[in-house]
C-alpha cells in the first residue's frame, strides 16, 4: 500500500513540446531531452545536483551491527558510494567542466631563410638545454 501513496505517472495536463526536426519524421518515438530536463527540474530533480547529492552522501560505519564511533563518541561517517562509482562519475563530469586536450597542430608554408649550418647551431642549442 505504500506504493500508492505517490503518483508514478507524470502529471496529467502538462503538454512537453517534441522537436519536429527532420529526425523525428523517421522516428516517432523520439524524447525530446530539452523537455524531459524541464520536467525533471520542474520536480525538484535537477540531475547535475542530484549526482552533486549522491557523490557527497555519507552514511555511519558499522561493524558487527554496531556504529563505529570515534574519540568524541560522533558516528564514523564512509561514503555512500564505492569509490570505483564515484571515480567514474567524476570522470564522466569532468569532460563537461574541463576543456580536453588537443593535439597541436602546426602548418608551415614557405621557405626558411636559415642555412643549414644556422639551423645544426639551433638544433644542438635545443638539445643541450635540454639535456640540462
Amino acid at each position: 500500500m505504500d506504493d500508492l501513496a505517490f503518483p508514478t505517472a507524470a502529471k496529467t495536463g502538462r503538454a512537453h513540446p517534441v522537436s519536429k526536426s527532420a529526425s523525428t519524421s523517421r522516428a516517432p518515438h523520439r524524447i525530446n531531452l530539452r523537455a524531459v530536463a524541464e520536467a525533471c527540474i520542474e520536480e525538484g530533480l535537477d540531475p547535475a545536483v542530484e549526482i552533486a547529492k549522491a557523490l557527497k552522501a555519507t552514511i555511519p560505519m558499522m561493524r558487527g551491527g554496531h556504529q563505529v564511533l570515534d574519540n568524541e563518541g560522533k558516528a564514523v561517517m564512509i561514503p555512500l558510494l564505492d569509490v570505483d562509482t564515484r571515480m567514474r562519475t567524476l570522470n564522466e563530469f569532468l569532460q563537461y567542466t574541463q576543456p580536453k586536450l588537443k593535439s597541436i597542430e602546426v602548418k608551415m608554408s614557405g621557405t626558411l631563410d636559415l642555412t643549414s649550418e644556422q639551423l645544426d647551431n639551433r638544433l644542438n642549442m635545443l638539445l643541450a638545454k635540454a639535456a640540462r
